[in-house]
Parts: structure tokens; sequence; C-alpha cells
């Protein structure tokens, strides 16, 4: 059977432009538009259809997720999978660890294991090449993903984390507050973290002393362990620590309380994700919380509805986190 791609070399075109045209979107000009039809009937080519009967039959769901050593992508995953499983559907798991190329290997692979749909989990620092669109398109399964912000240009549904407004809702809870001294500890994977803090920052006219952010290689609690380590080491400290994520805030407390200080009297601090150990920590952690239950019924409504509908108009749905204000504040 003709697939895309084998239309897409026949007319002299992109395979993304081939999707378009057989999808009736917009921003193909009639030309295009009639040479790829023409090909298409010449080839005999046939969309795949998702029946009831196919639903019936696969029952799977493939998950594609960057990383399982943070507890943010460990639960993530773990409530997709309940959501999948209320609906008696089984799920298949691959982990690119940030890689763009073994992202879309794994899009392949997870397609040779004929499951009925797929979703793809992004980080903030990936980005969606076109590569991994057009193997998308090329392999016909419903998809979605899930990103840290809004791509006007994804034709694919997605829905999306407003990041942008959690890191913004982090540093005004710590200036309300009345710090002052702020500063912010991350990791490689979690710049544009630090560039929203910096952003906000600005926004509010208050300094931030170069000294007070660190971002290395190291992830989870050892990293904020170390990059506190750091900190501490100045003379002048600062009277508020932003990390990125929780985990890397529990390392920072491990290191303010190691160096005789306390929490939140002497250095404040916030993490970002609202992880299970979060409530537990230091009298409970000030944190941005990410609506993972939420996420997952959404997703999995949204999937479940794309099998049954596969060639309807793509969503893009905006999910907002919520301040979570504990002890650490």
């Amino acid at each position: 059977m003709a697939n895309l791609d084998d239309i897409a070399r026949e007319a002299g075109v992109s395979a993304s432009t081939v999707s378009r045209v057989l999808n009736d979107r917009a921003s193909i000009s009639e030309e295009t538009r009639q040479r790829v039809l023409l090909v298409a009937e010449k080839l005999q080519y046939r969309k795949r259809a998702y029946t009831s009967n196919t639903l019936r039959a696969q029952k799977v769901a493939g998950v594609i997720i960057p990383d399982m050593t943070s507890d943010y992508y460990a639960r993530m995953l773990h409530t997709i999978n309940v959501r999948f499983q209320q609906k008696d559907f089984s799920v298949l798991c691959a982990i690119t660890n940030f890689d763009p190329e073994q992202t879309v290997k794994a899009v392949k692979q997870i397609a040779q294991n004929r499951v009925s749909c797929l979703l793809i989990v992004m980080d903030d620092t990936e980005v969606i090449s076109q590569k991994l669109i057009d193997t998308v398109r090329l392999i016909g399964l419903p998809t979605m993903f899930i990103t840290s912000k809004y791509i006007s240009s994804l034709d694919v549904d997605c829905l999306f984390v407003d990041e942008e407004r959690g890191n913004t809702m982090a540093v005004e809870h710590l200036l309300h507050r009345g710090y002052r001294r702020i500063g912010f500890i991350g990791e490689n994977n979690t710049r544009n973290r630090c560039d929203f803090f910096l952003k906000v920052m600005k926004q509010y006219g208050m300094p931030v002393n170069p000294a007070f952010v660190r971002i290395a290689q190291n992830r989870g609690e050892e990293g904020g362990y170390l990059r506190m380590k750091e900190i501490l080491s100045l003379v002048d400290l600062p009277d508020a620590i932003y990390a990125s994520y929780d985990q890397m805030a529990i390392g920072a407390i491990h290191a303010i309380r190691e160096a005789g200080l306390r929490v939140p009297t002497d250095i404040a601090v916030i993490g970002f994700d609202n992880i299970p150990t979060a409530q537990y920590i230091a009298g409970g952690l000030t944190t941005i919380g990410t609506p993972f239950d939420e996420i997952a019924a959404i997703v999995v409504r949204i999937l479940l509805h794309r099998i049954s509908q596969p060639f309807g108009q793509p969503q893009q749905v905006a999910i907002k986190p919520s301040l979570i204000v504990r002890a650490t504040t």
C-alpha cells in the first residue's frame, strides 16, 4: 500500500505537504493540491482507518518520554498509565534521554508494535524538529505532544504546560513575601526556567547578583546540593533560592541546614513540580504544582477520540500550573 513518502517522492513535494493536502489543511496552493491528489489517486493511496474494531483489537498506547530518573517524568508516566488502564489500554513506553535522534527512532519502533495511538512528552529544552514531524505524519498514528510552551506551527494535537506563567508565579511569590536577594539554581536541562527567572526579576526592576545564579551538569538532589554549597561559600548570601525543580530544592535545603542555617528564616526555598516528597520535606516545600491528573485525563480523552476521528482539526490545550505555599517560604 502506498504511503505519504511514496506520494511525496512522486509529486516532488515533502511528506508534510502531502499530509496537509490529504487532511485538507490550509496554506497549500491549488496547483500543488491537485498534483498531490492526482498522484495519490494514481498510487491508489487509502487513508488508514481507525475503526472501533481496530480500537478493540489493539488497545495499546505508545508513550515516549525523555527521562525516568526525575520524579517529574516518572509521575507523568504513572498518571498517564493509570488513565489508560482505566480505559482498558496498555502502555508501551520508550525513553529518549533527551536525544532528538532517539526520539525519531522511538517513534518508528513503537509504530512497528501496532499501537493504537502515540503520546510524545517533550522537555522544555528539546526542539520538535521537522524530521520528527515528518516521521509522525508518515506513520499515520493518532499522535499528541506534551510540551512546555505553545508552538503555533505544530499541526498535531498538543497539550502545553504554561511554564512561563509558573515561573512568573514563583518569582512573584518570593517578591511579594519581601525577599529581594533571590538566587537561582538549576541544571543544563532547565536553563529556560533560569531565563524566565531573570526576565521576571528585570520586569520588577530587581537586580540579580550573578554569583547567586548557578547552573551546571549535575541533576536532581545532588545538583541542588552542590549548587547551593557554591552559593553558601560566598561572603554575601541570598535571602531566597528558586530551585528549577523540587528535587534540586531538596538538595539545596540539605546544604542550607548542613551549614547551620534555617529555612526559611535565613534562606527561603521554592521549587517547581510539586512531587510527592515536597509536602513532607522541611515542613513542606513551597512549589509550583503541575496538574498531572488533569494532564493525563485530557491527553487520554483526546487520543481516544482521535482514534475514531483521525482527521479532525488538531487541538492546542493550555494547562496553567498553581502556586502551593508551604513552610519553606
